[in-house]
């Protein structure tokens, strides 16, 4: 296990122990450890055999022992034993927005509260207001995030999920029965957020194979199916794991078949019988055998279709576009030559100026923007004015002496994140704003202010002539919180009249501005950065689903501003600063 898969360990044994009553200063040690590996690079094995883990800011002999045992099986007796004694509907209890561990715990200890039906129950009686530390207000917020939750329940975050599948595809591709494996499904298609890791094997040997999967995997879990070449099961955590196995006939159709979506399938099909065939799950059909498939270019190409990459298909145009000949060529992730919207020790960065800088160059790229929070974020280190100086005289100095020349040239922007008040103005004085190459304007408070007020406070925020990029528009955390309610289009309209351009905000908790939106984007001209929103030099790496959105949107390099070479990003950045060249 790497770092950050120990990270999550150490991080859920903290919450389960909370849970459970156990020593808040054990709690909050293993809380401080998850925090510390999270973004760390140490080689835990290599720690783990020379015995120096104790060398790693805040772990001691008890939580080396954990991490020594996770590193060496993979696995951890006390967090397995913390999970066994947790019961599964608790998970879904503490997504929702307010509760918290400690009114989690006091919701099961004195009403028995284990479920999301339970816990609605108690609310709509009024038990759970009666509760001390609780309340009419908490009761009402509970009842109005059930909604939410439910539709949360049993998905993961893509990273997460991808996680899941990685682990469970590396012993099935040993096993002597499977010929080949891989990913399908919403996580092949880069869904943000996957209900099911959908997997697909070549074998021979069927049943052998699925009864050995749900051996090794079924353990703690659901056993929910094992029938006709296919075994279903469920995570404790709701998660669903599908694996289907194949002759190696029907490998490429079942592959096009289980990654879908149903739309995509329905659209297919339908091209199918228009050219007198028959696709289904089990293979493309011409009368009464097989049309021979020796790849996913080739089924589409039998549709008299060009590819569709899996990141399209979602019954959204994608198969006329195909027949067409519109699909566009879908940005990839080596077209990115820098990013924007990345936080440093100035703010609540962990990474000073000089480590994010090399840390962009280290990855090829020729350009990175710094933006740490603004002054009215106090939570989260926001620069005052003269912080905000100190800030640029750093940066300049940083590239009089670094940036280099010609083609190997590499700049460091300087712009900020400004919270957008609540009445539409940003959190700097013109004269501080003008200071930068560029500003993200962001909203950080105020969430409840409705769709209209909050739509009024954008586009407001957009007429500001400082504003170069809007920073993630709808303010949702992914299975944690809905976004607050605004007119998106309305948004995006708006931003196309100004020459604003908004982000795609590449934490694979936010992922915002959604990619259902990004096609409408790109046809009104709005130009999409893909940002990080990096708060250490690992964190730069959030691009990667940053570009997964960006492909599931149809755009291509030149729709995304930071797949455009430093001098055309410059020239850009020029023309946006107010009095700056025509």
């Amino acid at each position: 296990m790497n770092a950050r898969e120990v990270a999550a360990v150490l991080g859920e044994i903290a919450m389960l122990g909370e849970l459970a009553g156990e020593s808040p200063f054990r709690v909050r040690a293993f809380a401080a450890a998850a925090r510390t590996l999270e973004t760390s690079g140490a080689d835990l094995e290599a720690l783990a055999r020379s015995g120096e883990l104790t060398s790693l800011p805040g772990v001691g002999p008890t939580i080396a022992g954990t991490i020594r045992e996770l590193v060496e099986t993979g696995r951890s007796s006390e967090h397995e034993a913390l999970r066994a004694r947790t019961p599964v509907g608790v998970y879904d209890l503490l997504r929702l927005p307010g509760l918290g561990t400690k009114r989690v715990r006091t919701l099961y200890a004195e009403l028995g509260i284990d479920s999301l039906d339970r816990l609605e129950a108690a609310a709509r009686s009024g038990e759970v207001a009666r509760l001390p530390g609780f309340g009419a207000k908490t009761e009402a917020r509970i009842l109005d995030g059930l909604t939410f939750v439910r539709a949360a329940s049993g998905r993961r975050r893509y990273p997460q999920a991808l996680e899941v599948a990685v682990a469970l595809l590396e012993p099935l591709r040993v096993h002597p029965g499977v010929a080949a494996a891989e990913i399908a499904g919403e996580l092949r298609r880069r869904m943000e957020t996957v209900a099911a890791v959908d997997l697909v094997a070549v074998s021979a040997s069927p049943v052998e194979v699925l009864e050995d999967f749900l051996e090794l995997h079924g353990l703690g879990d659901t056993v929910e199916a094992a029938v006709e070449g296919r075994a279903s099961l469920r995570l404790r955590d709701g998660l669903q794991v599908r694996l289907r196995c194949v002759p190696a006939a029907r490998f490429v159709a079942a592959m096009v078949w289980e990654t879908g979506s149903d739309g995509h399938l329905r659209e297919l099909a339908a091209q199918a019988e228009e050219r007198g065939m028959r696709l289904d799950a089990d293979g493309l059909h011409r009368g009464p055998g097989l049309v021979p498939l020796p790849d996913e270019e080739a089924l589409y190409a039998a549709l008299g279709l060009g590819y569709v990459h899996p990141e399209l298909r979602e019954g959204e145009g994608e198969v006329v576009a195909a027949a067409e000949g519109r699909l566009p060529r879908l940005l990839e992730l080596a077209d990115l030559r820098g990013t924007f919207h990345c936080h440093t020790t100035y703010s609540d960065g962990r990474a000073s100026v000089a480590e994010m800088a090399e840390g962009a160059r280290a990855r090829g790229w020729r350009y990175l923007g710094i933006a740490d929070h603004s002054r009215s974020a106090g939570y989260a280190g926001g620069l005052s004015p003269a912080a905000v100086r100190r800030q640029l005289r750093e940066i300049r100095a940083w590239n009089r002496e670094h940036g280099g020349e010609g083609a190997e040239r590499f700049r460091l922007f300087a712009g900020t994140e400004a919270d957008i008040l609540p009445d539409g103005t940003l959190d700097y004085p013109d004269d501080v704003l003008a200071g930068f190459d560029y500003v993200v304007g962001s909203v950080h408070s105020s969430f409840a202010m409705g769709e209209r007020a909050m739509t009024d406070r954008v586009l407001r925020a957009l007429e500001n002539p400082h504003l170069t990029i809007l920073g993630h528009p709808t303010g949702r955390l992914l299975l944690t919180r809905e976004g607050y309610g605004i007119d998106v289009l309305a948004v995006i309209d708006a931003a196309a009249e100004r020459g604003v351009a908004i982000e795609i905000n590449a934490d694979p908790h936010r992922l915002d501005l959604d990619w259902r939106h990004l096609r409408y984007a790109a046809e009104r001209g709005v130009l999409i950065p893909i940002n990080p929103d990096a708060h250490s030099v690992r964190g730069l790496d959030n691009v990667a689903f940053g570009v997964n959105a960006a492909r599931k949107g149809w755009l291509t390099a030149r729709e995304v501003l930071n797949a455009w070479e430093l001098e055309e990003v410059e020239e850009h950045l020029a023309k946006r600063k107010p009095g700056g060249p025509p």
